[in-house]
């Protein structure tokens, strides 16, 4: 039986996003290969979680799923248990297998199968399988990278410091941000990113400059004869 992924991860079909992620952190924390080495248990429940997490985190895939598996595609079969013909987000690739396995093969004829699903997908309207979708979006790459804002103070940019940053599961780090730091720029912190299995993403860290809520008037003074005299 298909793993349902709300319940996986502990959260409700009208889960918001930042609900989705905070319940993955927790979970992917919790079922870490590195805090439960040698328990396969572990490891398959931290795979089952990460699948989850793509399958809500993405939008596109999450609609499919609430508009088609929650509805009954994914288990219903007249001969009980879960349904065989399905086996991707693609389509009846399996089903297609054996259709023209009975039937189909040997034969000169011109038929996809595909374009049944399509056809009742949109509403009864077919395409060749050769031509191009443009109605909906191709889901993006996975990727194990993961992205955050640090907010710095402007001085700190300019001349130079240290932050401590923290991963996706928690662990610290030390950056430097280099003297004269553009706001913007990203650094890569290596494999403090997602992980999944043996891989491991990176954290990119993207510094923005902060800058002061007050000056005071003799600091102002001093400013200016900053930038008078500063080159660029």
């Amino acid at each position: 039986m298909l793993e349902n992924p709300y319940d996986t991860l502990g959260v409700s079909k009208s889960a918001s996003a930042d609900e989705i992620k905070k319940a993955y952190r927790k979970q992917a924390m919790k079922y870490h290969p590195d805090k439960n080495k040698w328990d396969a248990t572990a490891e398959k429940k931290f795979k089952q979680v990460n699948e989850a997490y793509q399958t809500l985190s993405d939008e596109w895939k999450r609609k499919q799923y609430d508009t088609f598996w929650s509805a009954g595609w994914a288990t219903w079969n007249p001969f009980g248990g879960w349904n065989p013909f399905w086996s991707s987000w693609w389509g009846f690739s399996w089903f297609e297998e054996m259709f023209w396995g009975w039937w189909g093969r040997g034969q000169n004829v011109e038929f996809d199968f595909s374009d049944i699903f399509w056809g009742m997908w949109w509403q009864g309207r077919t395409r060749s399988s050769t031509q191009y979708d443009t109605r909906r979006e191709a889901p993006k790459p996975e990727t194990l990278d993961f992205e955050k804002t640090y907010e710095i103070p402007v001085f700190d940019m300019i001349l130079g410091c240290k932050i401590e940053v923290s991963g996706v599961y928690g662990q610290k780090a030390k950056l430097t941000i280099p003297v004269g730091t553009k706001s913007g720029a990203k650094f890569r912190v290596k494999e403090y990113g997602k992980s999944e299995w043996s891989k491991k993403g990176n954290l990119i860290i993207k510094a923005v400059a902060k800058m002061p809520k007050s000056i005071s008037d003799t600091d102002k003074q001093l400013l200016e004869q900053i930038r008078d005299n500063i080159g660029y």
